[in-house]
């Protein structure tokens, strides 16, 4: 009677708690300093390579440099000498080597973030294994306009293979100009794109410019029928560019947009299946407003989507999924929250917003999709002191959506749907410049890393596959054949009992501090598996074959 009364128990507990699927995963990487996850890029298959702004880690010990993760290796990359690299993005070529964009600048013992102009771009080159190929030095800026003021800047802001085993890139320059005295005066931001062969040479550069306005073109990438695009939303309007591989301009559109601030976040774009485009970017509203874009293969408007809470929100990468379309950034929410929206692909209807639950600062900085598996990953940053080592660590943060699992929420911002109309056009210029020789060092790295809470957002395929199961945020679950999978990430004791229909216990362990994986093999049939830390008491039903 005993295990009757057991089994009801257990059925009850089973069946009012447990939901479908959801995948979800959280993981911080840095040390003592500031650091920040600016890039992730699955173009390689399953295995991403994520590109870390550091300043715990650096070649010579104080600089600013760059890490570049993968499964496999991790590099801190960069130059000595008070010189600082700052890396953008980072991805996979077709050849499969390693490119990867920035600027590098003088900070002067400035601290964090801190430059003293000229910035200069800068591309490398990396194979597979993380050993450096090749490296040029941008100094655009400098041979557009006069040349006497120092005060100028040349920003790679993207990288983007191409199919003749190239790459382009996008970015600004702030160059001089005479102001008719004889003086050589900062003067205002052009966009650009650039189009590289595969060892780094310069093949050539178009510059975008519109009126006075600063303009900022943050991707640049090829499109299904050969030609390249350029996305620029930046300050007062939404450039979107084509050209043909010589760099002939194909098209234009400009879109007029406002903004509520002078505040420009760099944010990004990609290509879609269809042939056409999405970027997300911030327009004026309550404050600034997340605002998500959509073209056709055209360049032509096709809708659009705001997500508006009190704060100042802001839109800043996006990825198309098998389903969706899916953005990130920071929500204006508790300081400020990294966000997941997803995105319906025929009008924009904002599907559901997921946010990180911290209680700190989170922001998304870029995103990609892992191809096996369709979820979305989220590259970024937390200072959520539970989380990190330092003041600021990188974040890689995944997220299927559906269920509160890992610290994320569903949060019901205000979301409108505004239109836009092609409007002006911009100046386009075909200067001949030329970039240098640029060597950095490249040395072997160990990141403090912590794997916060669910699966690990850069494991095998297996551990992403369609058995995998949440319970909470420290117990997950797979059945391989007739074995029962735990995985379990404990703080605190726990002991984890497994029970027959009948209500026998079959299996009892007592686990302190435990991280690591059981397997329990079981016979074919239904058993219920019963986890008690402390006095929480966690049971859910599992079924072998």
């Amino acid at each position: 009677m005993k295990y009757v009364s057991k089994v009801l128990t257990l059925l009850v507990l089973v069946f009012g708690t447990v939901k479908a699927q959801t995948w979800a995963g959280l993981s911080t990487f840095g040390g003592a300093d500031y650091d920040q996850m600016w890039a992730i890029d699955f173009r390689g298959g399953s295995n991403p390579v994520l590109g870390l702004f550091t300043i715990s880690y650096s070649i010579s010990g104080s600089d600013e440099d760059y890490v570049l993760i993968t499964p496999y290796w991790q590099k801190v990359i960069g130059n000595t000498g008070g010189r600082d690299d700052w890396m953008y993005k980072t991805v996979w070529l077709n050849s499969g080597n390693i490119v990867v964009g920035g600027a590098w600048c003088n900070d002067g013992g400035a601290g964090p973030g801190s430059c003293y102009a000229p910035l200069y771009g800068f591309v490398v080159g990396l194979n597979s294994s993380g050993n450096f190929l090749w490296g040029r030095h941008a100094d655009f800026s400098n041979q557009w306009g006069c040349s006497g003021n120092s005060n100028r800047e040349t920003r790679i802001l993207d990288v983007s293979p191409t199919s003749d085993g190239g790459f382009l890139t996008a970015g600004i320059l702030v160059y001089n100009i005479d102001d008719g005295w004889g003086n050589c005066i900062s003067s205002d931001a052009d966009g650009f794109i650039a189009k590289f062969n595969s060892t780094g040479g310069l093949q050539w550069i178009r510059i975008v410019d519109y009126a006075a306005d600063d303009n900022i073109a943050t991707t640049a990438f090829e499109t299904t029928d050969g030609n390249y695009v350029l996305l620029a939303p930046s300050f007062y309007e939404v450039g979107v560019l084509k050209f043909s591989p010589s760099g002939g301009l194909i098209w234009q559109r400009r879109y007029p947009r406002n903004i509520a601030g002078s505040a420009i976040t760099l944010s990004w774009g990609k290509p879609t299946s269809d042939g056409g485009f999405i970027l997300t970017t911030h327009i004026a509203g309550s404050n600034d407003d997340i605002l998500f874009m959509k073209f056709n293969s055209l360049g032509y408007f096709v809708c659009a989507a705001r997500i508006a809470t009190p704060g100042n929100d802001y839109g800043i990468d996006v990825v198309e999924g098998p389903t969706w379309y899916w953005v990130t950034g920071q929500l204006g929410v508790g300081g400020n929250d990294l966000f997941i929206a997803k995105i319906r692909k025929t009008d924009c209807y904002v599907v559901e917003v997921r946010r990180l639950l911290s209680g700190a600062d989170e922001s998304g900085r870029s995103m990609d999709l892992r191809p096996s598996t369709g979820i979305p990953y989220v590259a970024g940053y937390t200072n959520q002191t539970a989380w990190v080592v330092g003041s600021y660590d990188g974040l890689v943060a995944a997220d299927s959506g559906g269920l509160d699992t890992c610290y994320w929420r569903n949060y019901y911002p205000t979301i409108t749907y505004p239109t836009f109309s092609n409007s002006g056009s911009f100046a386009v210029y075909s200067p001949s410049m030329t970039v240098s020789n640029y060597t950095v060092s490249v040395q072997d790295v160990v990141v403090g890393r912590r794997i916060n809470c669910g699966l690990d957002p850069l494991g095998s395929d297996d551990e992403l596959g369609i058995d995998e199961r949440y319970v909470d945020c420290q117990i997950n679950y797979a059945i391989i054949g007739k074995n029962l999978r735990l995985r379990v990430k404990s703080e605190g004791n726990l002991t984890i009992n497994i029970y027959s229909p009948d209500g026998r216990r079959i299996y009892s362990k007592s686990l302190n501090k435990f991280a690591g994986i059981i397997n329990v093999p079981l016979k074919g049939g239904v058993y219920f598996v019963e986890v008690l830390r402390g006095d929480k008491r966690t049971v859910f039903k599992v079924s072998t074959n």
